[in-house]
């Protein structure tokens, strides 16, 4: 069963949220967009390319569509290479002229590309606070007063202010259809998705051009604009190799996460552990429902192996399907 990998490269037009815990008045973020939520994304906008008049059961079944045939990587922040004065100071994760802003655990605490936490934050990370009304008073509604952090889409480097671009991997099944979706082709720089007894054709390029990822929405937060989709022999994330003719897609001489992992029969080295859910389908529609908790290893964390590329981007232990 052959896949497909691509590179894929967003430029970041607004802030990125994506949550994470709530301290206090304060929403945190996540330093990376989860599969969970480019799953989301991808299903949002192919659906609407696909229908016409798109229905709740049209969203479902084209989520379990993405969720199978067109795999991703975590999206990490990355920022162009030849805009940069002493790049070797801040990144050795390069991919086609990008630093890439991977985390890893040292003995030393977190780092994001070769930062420590707190160095990372002061370039990437910003906030805003924004509390409502009361129309009566016109001061600020008692309990109202919120904070949350986004992932800056400028971001200040030394002197000089650059854009930050998001840069992950796409993994799409050479062949794959279920009811009323298929893919027809798998080209260099696209790939051609079909309607099953319609004949409409639309291309992935098109579809992704312009997506909407992670929450605070009405804010403007979320919106990245493709720049680049390219098949790629090369490595992920310029450092790891991976196998394409397997029932996943198989990520090799994996020494760091470069996203969750389901904890069964993985050895943790060094890094943290965390239950992760995220928000799926239910009658009621997209996000109503809570999904059942999976204890997962963090991205960033130090192991050793080759494991599969599963559902939502999870790493899973090759010895568990």
């Amino acid at each position: 069963m052959a896949w497909n990998c691509y590179i894929t490269i967003f430029k970041a037009e607004a802030p990125v949220h994506i949550g994470y815990k709530q301290v206090g008045i304060l929403k945190t973020t996540r330093y990376y967009i989860t599969g969970r939520a480019m799953w989301g994304a991808i299903t949002a906008n192919l659906t609407r390319a696909l229908f016409n008049y798109p229905k709740a059961e049209d969203y479902r079944d084209i989520g379990d569509f993405v969720r199978e045939n067109i795999r991703t990587t975590y999206f990490y922040p990355a920022i162009r290479k030849n805009e940069m004065e002493d790049p070797e100071n801040w990144n050795k994760y390069e991919t086609d002229n990008y630093l890439v802003f991977l985390p890893k655990y040292t003995q030393e605490g977190i780092k994001f590309g070769e930062k420590i936490k707190e160095e990372f934050e002061q370039s990437f990370v910003g906030s805003f606070v924004s509390t409502a009304l009361d129309s009566g008073t016109k001061t600020a509604e008692e309990g109202s007063l919120h904070e949350f952090e986004f992932i800056k889409n400028k971001v200040k480097i030394g002197n000089k202010t650059v854009d930050t671009y998001w840069v992950g991997y796409l993994f799409v099944k050479e062949k794959a259809e279920n009811k009323k979706v298929e893919i027809e082709k798998c080209k260099e720089e696209d790939v051609i998705i079909k309607r099953v007894n319609n004949n409409k054709r639309v291309e992935l390029r098109n579809v992704l051009s312009l997506i909407h990822v992670g929450g605070e929405k009405n804010y403007g937060l979320g919106k990245l604009k493709l720049i680049a989709m390219q098949k790629t022999n090369g490595k992920v994330f310029g450092k790891f190799d991976f196998e394409l003719s397997n029932k996943y897609p198989i990520i090799k001489n994996l020494n760091v996460l470069v996203a969750h992992a389901i904890l069964n029969k993985i050895r943790l080295e060094l890094g943290e552990i965390e239950p992760l859910v995220g928000l799926e389908w239910s009658g009621k529609g997209a996000g109503q429902s809570v999904s059942t908790a999976v204890i997962c290893i963090t991205p960033g964390s130090k192991i050793s192996g080759k494991y599969a590329l599963g559902e939502y981007g999870l790493i899973k232990c090759l010895t568990n399907e």
